[in-house]
């Protein structure tokens, strides 16, 4: 025998054994492959071991509920970072979001975020920062793409059969990360004001509640903890400038 003829013949009747074993219903059957289990995003909220942030979380939410745009003008660092690439700067931030009118998306979105989960952010440049919500700081961006998927945010979300929490129920989803086709669909009663988001569940699409599932690059607020206390550095789409 050669050097090479006994890793060939092991080969050959390694080869042989599987398909031997495959030729068995049931070895083939518990050899077969199974579905790849859900994805899941789980919930995190670092901040809440700091009281300084917790105390400032509230304050902050209390001033938002008021409308007291001033308050959030306060706090915003000289050199915020703004969305899509604008220049940095309060100026810049408050254009934006129009402070000075009557726009209240910001006033309406910030709570949302703040209520969320914070976990700490280390940039390439630059300090620490505590960034809410953990969505897109967590998203497994490398085997997941952001902008097809959703994160279901809350333990047990009742699935749907159609936009309406009369429609059928399919099952629950906790924390899992799923495929989204559509992210604003109108309950099928149309004086409600509850939205949906049409995912796919089981092979078929359904529903959740818009409240319970989060996008990767949706908003993200990041702040960082001063002499002068709590400072919000950023507020831009949730994995814009993540490694940056």
């Amino acid at each position: 025998m050669t050097p090479r003829q006994p890793a060939r013949f092991a080969s050959a009747l390694l080869a042989a054994v599987l398909a031997l074993m495959m030729s068995s219903p049931v070895l083939a059957q518990s050899t077969a492959a199974q579905p790849a289990a859900p994805r899941k995003l789980l919930p995190a909220d670092e901040g809440a071991a700091d009281a300084s942030w917790v105390q400032f979380r509230a304050w902050l939410l209390q001033a938002l509920q008021r409308g007291d745009r001033k308050a959030l003008v306060s706090i915003l660092d000289a050199n915020i970072l703004n969305p899509l690439e604008a220049p940095r700067g309060i100026a810049v931030f408050r254009k934006i979001w129009d402070l000075e009118g009557k726009d209240e998306r910001l006033m309406r979105e910030l709570p949302m975020v703040l209520q969320m989960g914070s976990v700490w952010y280390q940039p390439k440049k630059g300090e620490r920062l505590l960034c809410a919500p953990y969505v897109p700081i967590k998203w497994p961006l490398d085997d997941v793409d952001p902008y097809d998927s959703g994160a279901i945010t809350v333990r047990e979300a009742l699935v749907k059969d159609g936009p309406s929490h009369g429609a059928g129920t399919l099952g629950s989803l906790s924390y899992d990360i799923v495929a989204v086709r559509d992210w604003e669909v109108a309950d099928t009663q149309a004086q409600l004001q509850q939205r949906w988001v049409k995912i796919r569940h089981a092979g078929r699409d359904a529903y959740v509640p818009e409240e319970h599932i989060r996008s990767a690059v949706e908003y993200r607020a990041c702040f960082a903890k001063t002499g002068a206390g709590w400072r919000m550095m950023e507020y831009v789409l949730g994995i814009e400038y993540l490694g940056g």
